[in-house]
This record gives C-alpha cells, sequence and structure tokens, in this order.
C-alpha cells in the first residue's frame, strides 16, 4: 500500500509539473502583454513589498471603520499577494505565484512555518496543489512535504523572532476536480458549470494563541480549513465570458484581449479569499447599514435567489444590532452545487448556499430551511470569520453558538416565540433527545474527528447550540448580548479559546458560570446529575 501511495505521487509530481510549466507560460505571456504586471494597486507603486499596513490594502473595509480597523491590526498581520491565471473555459486549472509575508505574532522565535495544501486531501481525485522552487530574498527554500501532502514545512533561512517577518516567493499549481468529492466548495459542477474555489492556493497553516501549528490531517466531519486573519491583495486573469465572485472588494478591472480580463482585489483582513465562477449567474443586491449584500444564483432559480437576498439581508440587520457592526462593504451569498449533506459553507464576507434548496416551495409566514441555512451562514460572519476559532479542537464555538442564534434568536425576533420555540425544537432539541435515547450522551468540547460523523452534528450543533441556550436563559438578554458585544469587540482578528467566550459571559453577568458551561460542554450524560426529561419543557427549562 505504501508502495503503491509513492509511484501515485511520483506520476503527480510529474504530470502536475507539466501542468505547472504550462501554466507559468501562460502567466509569462500575459505578463509580456502587460496583464498582470500592467497598473498596479495605488499602493504597490511605492511600497517596499508586500503586507505593508497600508489604507489601500484596508479598501473592502467599511470608510468609517477603515481607520480603527488598520489601527487595530497594524504590524500584526501576515499578507498574500497573491497573481493568478484561471485556464479553461471552467476554470478547472489555476496557475500562479503566492507572495507571502508571514509576521511571526506568536511569543515564541520560529525556525520554521507551515503551509496547508488542502487541496491535496485524499478525496480528490486529481493532482491538487503543486508548489514550484520556493524562495526567500532569491535562496532557494526546501520543502518538506507531510501529512499525505497537506502540509509543507519550510524551514527559515535564519530563526525569525517575535514580532519579525519573513517575505517568500511561492510558485503554485492547482487542478480543481469535479465539484461532487468533498463538500462540492472545491470543484467544477458539470450541471451548472459553477466552479467553487476553496482553498486553492497555499495558505499558512492554522495556529492558535500558544503558537503552536495545526498539522492535523483534514478534518473527516467538521470545517477542513483552520487559518488567522491575514491580508489579502489577488491579481486574477480569467476567460471574460466567466462571472467572477470572491471574497474581499473589487479595486480594478481590465480587458486585457484574447477574451481574458483581469481583476484586482483585495480583502481587508480576512481568515480566508475563495473564489466562485460561474458563467451565467444572476445577481440581486441590496445595502445594508453600509454593506452591499448580492445574491448570486442561475437564472433557473431567480426566485430562490432573491428570496436568499431577502433574507441575509434580514439576518445582517438583526445581527449588526446584536453582535456589533459588520465591517466590510460587501457580503455575498453564492448558490453552489454543495453535496456530502451539507447545506452552507461560511468563507470570509461569502457564503455558499446549496443549490438544491432554491427550489424550495415558500410558505408565506412559515420558515423554511433555506432561510434557516442564509440565517446561519450569515451569523458565521462574526463567529469565525471575525473572531476565529480552532475549528478541529473546539468546533462548538463557532458551530453551537451560530447554530443557537440563527434557529431560536433569529426566528423569534423575525417571526414569533412560538415560532422560535418550534424551530429550536425541530432543529436541536428533538435530534439530541433521540440521540440521548438511541446511542447516548457525548461531550460536545472534544476534538472534531474524535466524534463518529452521525454524532458530530447532534452534538456540536444541537447539544451546543442548547448549552447556549441554557447560558442565554440564565444570565438573561441583556447580560447575553452585552457578552457577545464585548467578545466581538475584543476578540475580532484573533483566535479565540473557550475560556475565551466563557469569560466574556461572567464578565457580563457578574457571577461565575463554570458549573452551567461544564455541564452542556464538558460532561455527558452519565457523569452528571443530567436527565433527557431536563429537554423536553419549554425554552426556560434549558437553564436547569
Amino acid at each position: 500500500m505504501h508502495g503503491c501511495r509513492n509511484q501515485a505521487t511520483s506520476r503527480r509530481h510529474g504530470a502536475a509539473l507539466r501542468v505547472h510549466a504550462f501554466l507559468l507560460a501562460v502567466v509569462l505571456g500575459l505578463n509580456a502583454l502587460g496583464v498582470l504586471v500592467g497598473p498596479q494597486l495605488a499602493l504597490a507603486a511605492d511600497a517596499p513589498g508586500p503586507g505593508v499596513d497600508d489604507p489601500a490594502l484596508y479598501a473592502a473595509v467599511q470608510p468609517d471603520q477603515r481607520a480603527a480597523i488598520q489601527k487595530e491590526t497594524a504590524g500584526q498581520l501576515s499578507s498574500y499577494v497573491i497573481e493568478a491565471a484561471l485556464s479553461g473555459d471552467d476554470a478547472s486549472l489555476v496557475g500562479g505565484t503566492v507572495e507571502l509575508r508571514f509576521v511571526n505574532d506568536t511569543e515564541r522565535e520560529l525556525s520554521e512555518i507551515y503551509l496547508r495544501l488542502y487541496a491535496n486531501d485524499s478525496i480528490y481525485d486529481p493532482e491538487g496543489i503543486m508548489l514550484g522552487d520556493v524562495t526567500s530574498d532569491g535562496g532557494a527554500i526546501p520543502v518538506e512535504f507531510a501529512v499525505d501532502e497537506t502540509v509543507a514545512r519550510l524551514p527559515l533561512p535564519s530563526p525569525l523572532a517575535a514580532g519579525m517577518s519573513v517575505d517568500l516567493t511561492i510558485p503554485f499549481t492547482t487542478s480543481v476536480p469535479d465539484s461532487h468529492q468533498g463538500y462540492g466548495m472545491f470543484g467544477v459542477a458539470e450541471n451548472s458549470g459553477t466552479t467553487s474555489l476553496a482553498h486553492w492556493y497555499p495558505i499558512l497553516a492554522g495556529y492558535g494563541p500558544d503558537g503552536v501549528w495545526n498539522l492535523d490531517p483534514p478534518s473527516v466531519n467538521g470545517d477542513p480549513i483552520f487559518s488567522n486573519t491575514a491580508l489579502y491583495e489577488v491579481t486574477l486573469t480569467a476567460p471574460t465570458g466567466l462571472r467572477i465572485v470572491t471574497t474581499g472588494h473589487e479595486v480594478a478591472r481590465e480587458a486585457t484581449g484574447d477574451d481574458l480580463t483581469r481583476y484586482e482585489f483585495v480583502s481587508g483582513p480576512a481568515r480566508d479569499f475563495i473564489v466562485v465562477a460561474d458563467d451565467d449567474f444572476d445577481v440581486v443586491e441590496d445595502e445594508v447599514d453600509g454593506t452591499l449584500v448580492r445574491s448570486w444564483f442561475n437564472p433557473r432559480d431567480t426566485d430562490g435567489g432573491e428570496r436568499v437576498l431577502r433574507y441575509g439581508v434580514q439576518a445582517l440587520e438583526l445581527f449588526n444590532d446584536l453582535f456589533g457592526s459588520y465591517p466590510y462593504e460587501e457580503m455575498d451569498l453564492v448558490q453552489v452545487p454543495i453535496s456530502n449533506g451539507a447545506a452552507g459553507v461560511e468563507f470570509p464576507q461569502l457564503m455558499l448556499i446549496s443549490e438544491r434548496l432554491y427550489s424550495e416551495p415558500e410558505d408565506v409566514g412559515v420558515p423554511g430551511f433555506l432561510e434557516n441555512v442564509v440565517a446561519h451562514e450569515v451569523v458565521h460572519q462574526w463567529w469565525y470569520a471575525l473572531v476565529g476559532n480552532n475549528q478541529y479542537e473546539d468546533a462548538f464555538l463557532d458551530e453551537g453558538l451560530t447554530n443557537y442564534l440563527s434557529t431560536a434568536v433569529y426566528f423569534e425576533r423575525f417571526y414569533s416565540p412560538e415560532i422560535g420555540e418550534e424551530q429550536v425544537d425541530f432543529y436541536l432539541r428533538v435530534p439530541y433527545v433521540a440521540t440521548l435515547f438511541d446511542r447516548g450522551d457525548e461531550i460536545v468540547d472534544q476534538p472534531t474527528d474524535d466524534f463518529t460523523q452521525r454524532d458530530y452534528g447532534v452534538m456540536v450543533y444541537g447539544k451546543g447550540a442548547l448549552g447556549f441556550g441554557a447560558i442565554h436563559d440564565a444570565i438573561g438578554d441583556d447580560a447575553f448580548f452585552a457578552a457577545l458585544q464585548d467578545y466581538y469587540e475584543t476578540m475580532r482578528f484573533e483566535v479565540v479559546t473557550p475560556d475565551d467566550l466563557l469569560a466574556a459571559f461572567e464578565r457580563a453577568a457578574g457571577r461565575e458560570l463554570g458549573e452551567l458551561w461544564r455541564h452542556w460542554f464538558e460532561a455527558a450524560e452519565g457523569d452528571q446529575d443530567f436527565s433527557p426529561d431536563d429537554l423536553t419543557g419549554d425554552r426556560d427549562s434549558l437553564a436547569a
């Protein structure tokens, strides 16, 4: 088995190097035409290099928040300057270069850094991501692959002290598979022609407050991507017939001839940068508190696309008030053929919504699953995109909290307490109680892949959400939302731990909540005074 893997890897490297050579020729040809080295962003003309804290890098942030966020993050964020070409009518090949400035914002000296190559996950058939010759200041950096080539170790030329930075040049080529693999967030959909490019480039491995890199295999049950906040400046050259939707804000567009168009984007502080391409997307849009909300969809699903916009606008209005202002100028909701049982996938400033939900009939005054999914993904713009956590270790911090707010709070506020309670019963309480009687209880705060796939959703999304409902009921509306506002204001752009969220609730409540927290997140039935009967009454019983 190991030998077969080595042979396959060797063939894959050979094929990918040929593809890389082809795409490199394309990129060099575009450079010669002035496509990729034509007018750069205003910041680039006199800047000493990527990663400079220039205001133009923050153009995706709303003007009234831009200066404050730049000051808040100055000197702390790594940055990616990516120049890439999307090849083929379906953008199934990507080739380009990442100019990475890594800022060591840990508290320790580092002798190596790690990249994640998520597209090399074994769930995908093609070559995935291949790296060219990595350099730093013109000197070659040897690359060591690990974890089935989903991790690349880059030894640094010299140890990097805390607070210092290093610049690296990383050529890469990515082959994009059919979208039925994985969740469909990285692939080409044959039926709709939509190409979803999640994790399409080499990205720094995520690390927490302790500075320890997460090098685990891509998660089987949950989100495969864990990354830290950075700044992105991305130039994409693509066939003119494609409509391109991305994280961030488009700052320039130029037709270059040969049916190609060159786009430039900046993200502001963001944990990732995703691209979706389609040749016939329609779009509808509205504005909320200075943010342009857009819904992108295939023409056959106009009714669903308009409803997604309405739900997204409602959710953004509500959660701006409850959590604190969403700081970006744009928020995109995009129809894609998500698979593997997922209904939506969150990325910074852009959310993927499963195409199968767009044909769901709408009963006036009766919420459907599509609305639940849209509300859930919008809440993730705070709890994941802005306030991050290690989803491999503490997935309940974003998924459990998000699911409570998008299921109980959203539907109670927009419909009625009774409908909110119905949603909690249907999506949270009943599945959890059924699991208690069928397979027993589990601890919520444990690594994602320690769960079975079947129980991960019930425990993290269900029991975890019920636990946050219990805290809400125990401390009341004012303290609960004051805690979330405090958590957002003090921890945005960071990677948090469970202690950070517990501390925010305790500060707002003015008392210790450790036992209630342990009851729901750190214990299971059988090692505490707990009964499924606690969950069968009205919502007030959740504080028991």
